[in-house]
Order: structure tokens, then C-alpha cells, then sequence
């Protein structure tokens, strides 16, 4: 998922997006989104324990976005 982040810096990847690239072409047959929450909540726990700023920011009903500057 980091990668995923990265690849698309500073563009807002919807959860479903996000769902779909966890799940593998699987996001459609899912009923609601909650696991991409708790993914991003450890990925910037993670990052918070590895020293690095909060990189994830949080698009508010729209997505999440990269953001290293």
C-alpha cells in the first residue's frame, strides 16, 4: 500500500480505489470499505514508529493523499 501511496503522490486515491488495490479486483464484491481504514490507520503508525511525519493526509470524503512536502 506504501508503494501504491507513493506512486500517486500528491493525487487523492479514494478508499475504493485503495479497496480495489488491496483486495485485487475483489473491492466490488465488498460490501463497505472499513479495512482500508484500519490499513491506512497502521500503515501511519508504522511511519509514526520509523521517525518519519505524517505523510497520509486524510481527504475528507474523498480519499487519502501523499504528501511529502
Amino acid at each position: 500500500m506504501l508503494l501504491f501511496l507513493t506512486g500517486n503522490k500528491n493525487r487523492v486515491l479514494s478508499k475504493s480505489a485503495i479497496a480495489e488495490h488491496l483486495s485485487c479486483d475483489m473491492a466490488d464484491m465488498l460490501d463497505n470499505h472499513d479495512f482500508v481504514y484500519a490499513h491506512v490507520k497502521n500503515l501511519k503508525n508504522k511511519l509514526k514508529d520509523a521517525g518519519c511525519g505524517d505523510y497520509i493526509k486524510t481527504v475528507y470524503g474523498l480519499g487519502y493523499k501523499w504528501q511529502d512536502d
